[in-house]
Order: structure tokens, then sequence, then C-alpha cells
């Protein structure tokens, strides 16, 4: 029963308006979007490409991924983001198995729902991004591990193999990597002489069978330009630029951060450092190093690089009961979060956003009650409510999509161009491709050549005054922009007034001398 309900909360938490854009994205989002659907366009499996041009800044086994479910659903932002967000519920499933196995039922379902309700996963699983992907093969490579180690099951260590795969293709080397210092740091402390038997061996050869052929056949197509673009630019230059102890604070915070509201139960449960040697503990601590030591060496650090490594925390934090200080202090910052979705009911918004707003204040607010009571799995499941309504209600209801449907017959058959963004999510919405107008002169190059150009109002403003006099608004709609600034956002709330955390988006055309669209 209870594993039923945590599945239903997995559904509602993931899947509800996953298909819609104006429930929030990414800008690396646009890049896999866009890779996807032209691949899907083509008919092409080995070559990722991008405005007709290769693009090989990832390996393209999500892009797979995404094909099969545009091959079942149409090419559209479900199908593009459903495999993401099954692979994420196949990672806490994964975590509910593992956390059973090593701690028992109870603290199985306690991780799995912590996991599940991780502020940084309840937003990136719902994207059409490679951490989802790349989480569910370290699950797997650590559940395998387990099984094959502790209890005493050697040909789990295959599935170690095929996991290591997996992410050297959705991640390139650093994947494989990863995979490797998790299973080989723990069997290394643990069990030595199983790292050195065969089936080691048997994981390293079907890891190579699996995961080496789409690198052979690039290579052996494109040659050098794969591996300057692919070797060199995205992974050896990575290794180049000076290491900052900024870029260190991006990652490490960013982990933090995204652990909320359970970075005080992690804080609390790394006392368990001082048993490290313990089977239960040394495995979620070495998958936590495993991303987060990775992820320190090169130079370039995003805060969501630390994403793999929240499942490893909620075992360890799932290990024992907190100590009391990481209790209160998580219930406070779940009373804040219902205090600020309470505060946010001042917005002047629909009804249904309304509504579920108050429903997010009321979940916060019960969580923050039960984990003062030292009722942790379920303050984590009157979360995972809460964020079911904000992101599943509240976000899609209040920012509209990114381009209305009623926006892309305007154009009239004119080719598709946006300022200065990654084309993904428009070529999505729009049917049909979206080409990318890097600055001002490649968009007046777009209007000149007959197309229509999507772009915020403040973007056509940039536009030279010859230009501009000719534009003709062939759409126009109102949406928040990516980066908010704080002060806007403070001005909406204390004046009620949401048109300060809007900016108007147009698509505009040139129009000839008679009146008549340019072309």
């Amino acid at each position: 029963m209870r594993r039923a309900a945590l599945l239903a909360l997995l559904l509602v938490l993931y899947l509800p308006a996953l298909g819609n854009s104006a429930s929030g994205t990414h800008p690396d989002e646009a890049w896999h979007l866009g890779t996807s659907a032209e691949m899907q366009s083509k008919g092409e499996w080995l070559t990722p490409t991008l405005d007709d041009v290769p693009n090989w800044y990832k390996p393209p086994l999500f892009y797979w991924s995404e094909r099969a479910a545009y091959s079942a659903l149409g090419t559209n932002l479900f199908a593009a983001r459903l495999p993401s967000a099954l692979a994420w519920i196949a990672v806490v499933l994964l975590v509910l198995a593992l956390g059973r196995r090593m701690y028992g039922e109870a603290a199985g379902m306690t991780a799995a729902i912590l996991t599940a309700t991780a502020f940084g996963w309840v937003k990136y699983a719902r994207l059409a991004m490679m951490d989802a992907p790349m989480a569910l093969g370290l699950a797997l490579a650590a559940y395998a591990t387990w099984r094959a180690s502790e209890e005493d099951e050697p040909p789990w260590l295959l599935a170690v193999g095929a996991a290591a795969a997996m992410d050297f293709l959705i991640k390139g080397p650093v994947g494989a990597v990863l995979v490797l210092l998790l299973s080989g740091g723990f069997l290394l402390v643990r069990n030595r002489q199983l790292l050195l038997s065969r089936w080691t061996l048997g994981a390293f050869l079907l890891g190579a069978a699996i995961g080496l052929p789409w690198y052979v056949a690039s290579f052996a197509v494109h040659g050098r330009a794969f591996y300057d673009f692919f070797v060199v630019s995205q992974n050896y230059d990575r290794f180049m630029h000076p290491w900052t102890l900024r870029g260190e604070a991006t990652l490490l915070v960013g982990f933090l951060v995204f652990t909320l509201p359970w970075t005080f139960l992690l804080l609390g449960s790394l006392r368990a450092l001082r048993s490290w040697r313990e089977p239960g503990v040394l495995l979620p601590l070495a998958w936590m190093a495993s991303v987060l030591v990775t992820f320190t060496v090169p130079s370039l650090k995003w805060p969501h690089y630390g994403l793999t490594a929240i499942p490893a925390a909620m075992l360890l934090v799932a290990r024992a009961p907190p100590p009391r200080w990481a209790r209160l202090a998580t219930g406070a910052a779940l009373a804040l979060l219902a205090v600020a979705a309470a505060l946010s009911l001042r917005f002047p918004v629909p009804l249904v956003p309304l509504l579920s707003l108050a429903g997010a204040a009321l979940a916060f607010g019960a969580a923050s009650v039960l984990a003062f009571r030292d009722r942790i799995t379920p303050a984590a499941a009157a979360t995972g409510v809460a964020f079911a309504l904000v992101v599943g209600l509240v976000v899609p209801g209040v920012n509209p999509p990114a381009l209305p449907r009623e926006a892309v017959p305007s154009a009239a058959g004119r080719p598709l161009w946006v300022y200065d963004t990654t084309p993904g999510l428009f070529t999505l919405a729009a049917g049909r491709p979206v080409r990318r107008a890097w600055d001002a002169a490649e968009a007046e190059g777009a209007l000149l050549g007959g197309g229509a150009l999507i772009a915020s109002e403040s973007q056509v403003g940039r536009l030279s005054p010859n230009v501009k006099e000719r534009l003709v608004n062939l759409a126009r709609w109102r949406r928040i922009p990516g980066y908010l600034p704080e002060s806007r956002a403070w001005r909406a709330w204390r004046d009620r007034n949401p048109d300060e955390v809007y900016e108007w988006m147009l698509v505009v055309a040139l129009q000839g001398a008679n009146g008549s669209p340019f072309r």
C-alpha cells in the first residue's frame, strides 16, 4: 500500500503540466529539445545536429530516448520531457529498493520520499535534461554493487558495466568515471577479491561493448571534426582553465540549495562519517564523493552538477534518526515555505492557481508540524503534495506559454526565427523549425529575407530605426522572463501589480511599401 502511494505521489509530482511550456524551462534544455527534434525530422541516429550543424556537446543516448518518445507520442514537449521524468521515477524506486536492503523497509521509504521531494529534482526531473538519466545510471550502479558485494551475487557487477555504458553515452567519459569511482571505490574498501575477479572484467567488457560503438562510428564518419569538438573542446579544454574558489562554491552551494528542504537533515547525517567503513555508510559516501569530487576537478561548474549526488545524500539521511537540531531546522525551513506560499496569495492570480497556492501553503504548514514532531516521512509526503500543486497548477496557471498556439498561424508560413534564444522550446511549440538570430544584424537579415521574428519588446527595440519603422506586429503575448530581478518581484508583490513580473513578447515581420508583408 505504501509503495502504491509513493508511485502515485511520483506521478502527480512529475507528470502534470510536463508538456506545457508555461511550466518553466532552463537554457540547457533548449539545446537538447532542438537537437532531438532535428534528429527526429532527419531520421538521424548517429550525429546530433542543431541548425544542420553537428554538435557533439553530449553523446546521443538521451536524444535516442526522446526520439523513441516522439515516435510513440509525436514530436511534442511532453514526449521530449517524458524520458527524463520516467528516469527520475525509476531512480526513486531504485533508492527505495536499495534503502530497504541496506536499512530496512521504513528507512527505504523515507529515503525514497526525501529523494523525490528535494527541490532540485522537482525542477530538473521535469525538464528535457540529462541529469535524471545520468542519476539513473548511478542508482543502478549503486544497487548492483550492493547486491554483488554485500549479498554475494557477483553477476550483478554486469549491471554496473551496463550502467557505466549508459552514463558514458549520456554524459561522455565523465559519466563512466562516476560509475567507476562509485562501484570501484566501494569494492576497494569492502571486497577487493570481487574487485579483482572475472566479474569485474566482464563488467568492463560489457560496458565497452555497449558504450564504445557510437564513439568509434562517429570518429570513423567525422574524423578530426568529432575529435576537436567532442574530445578537445567538450572534455579536455574543461580542465585547462584555472580552478577558482567561486566555481567550487557554485557546485557545493548549489548542491545544498537543491537538497532543500532536507539540507539540514543531510548536515545532521554527516556524523556518520565517523563510521565510514560500515557498508551502509560507505556506499552512499562513495556515491556522493564520486559526483562532488569529480566535478570539483574541472574549472567549469554549474549548480546542477551536484544533483546526481542527492539520492545518495538522502540514503545517508534515512540511515538513522536525525539529531534534534536538524529536525527543528527542517521544520523551520518548511514553515518558511508555508509563509512564502501564503504571502504569495497577495498576487491577483486566477482562481485555480490561487486555490492551489493556498493548498500548497497548507501542505507546507502540515509538513512543518510533522517535521517538528519527528515524523520525517509524512512531512516529506506533505511536501511532495505542496510541490505538486505548485509545479502542476500554480506555475503554469500564472506563466503564459513560451509560444502561444495562436501565435504560430500569424506567421503565415514565413520562416520562423527567435532573437538570441536557443530555439528548441519554440521549435516544439511551433511544430516546425525555428532558427536562432544571434544578434540584431542576424535578426534584421532574417526579417529582410521574409522571415518572422520572435522577440521580446526590448529586443525589438535594439533593431535599427529603418527596420523598426517597417515592422508589423503579427502576435503579442506576455511571459515571465527567465531571469527576473528581485526588485521587480518585490514591487509586483508590494503593489499587487503582476505587470511588474511580465514582459511583452512579439512575432514581427517587415511590411512592404504597399502595405503587404515584405517578402
